[in-house]
């Protein structure tokens, strides 16, 4: 859940959380995709070459729960990706389907 992601930082400025969620929402809306690097950070692609990164770390940074929010109840597939126990990348995993939202 979205909510396992919260920091301490969460709560000092609720506005904040409401942006990052509009932030979240109108990136899948916009975007053919979200990913969740497996550092945390996230990155968007799409339509065609246009490309969105950042450094705000999901479950690190104030509101990234809003944000992760936001990127679920929007329309874009969410692709994470992991390392094994031994530090190897595992195959990307997709933990949300494009859905008309």
């Amino acid at each position: 859940m979205w909510e396992d992601f919260a920091t301490g930082y969460d709560g000092i400025r609720p506005e904040y959380a409401a942006e990052q969620y509009a932030k979240g929402l109108s990136l899948s809306r916009e975007k053919g995709r979200i990913i969740i690097t497996r550092w945390g950070t996230w990155s968007a692609d799409g339509p065609g070459f246009c490309y969105t990164t950042s450094y705000e770390g999901i479950g690190y940074h104030a509101h990234t729960a809003s944000l992760l929010r936001g990127f679920l109840d929007g329309p874009a597939p969410i692709d994470v990706e992991r390392n094994d126990e031994n530090g190897e990348w595992l195959p990307i995993t997709r933990i949300k389907e494009r859905t008309d939202g």
